[in-house]
């Protein structure tokens, strides 16, 4: 029987670097792409509306909610930004999808050593 957490598995790329972003701490969608293009090398460069879609998609699914911005947050040329922040549940999933991650990586390991052996 599966749980809640096992439901939400696997995490696509993005959406894994967008919770590990916000495992940091709260912060707006620029800021939030910023992290995870910086984070990931530059290899995810995921655009504004994409952004926005998938951390609408985390919201609903309970991992990331809309929280207060901070005291003294730094002046927004346009509408106030709106800030995210990790729920319980999303940090549940990271772990789990941390687990996961490195059980595979455990794997090719070991299958890369035999593939090794035979040559």
């Amino acid at each position: 029987m599966s749980s809640p957490v096992d439901d939400l598995l696997p995490l696509s790329a993005t959406d894994l670097h967008v919770l590990l972003v916000l495992c940091g701490g709260a912060l707006y969608g620029y800021a939030i792409l910023q992290g995870v293009v910086e984070e990931s090398d530059s290899r995810l460069r995921p655009d504004l509306g994409a952004l926005y879609r998938g951390l609408a998609r985390l919201t609903r699914a309970g991992l990331v909610r809309e929280v207060e911005p901070p005291t003294n947050p730094p002046p927004s040329p346009g509408r106030p930004r709106r800030y995210y922040g990790i729920t319980t549940l999303g940090r549940r999933v990271v772990e789990q999808e941390l687990a996961r991650l490195q059980s595979v990586l455990d794997l090719a390991s070991t299958r890369l050593s035999v593939g090794n052996e035979t040559r």
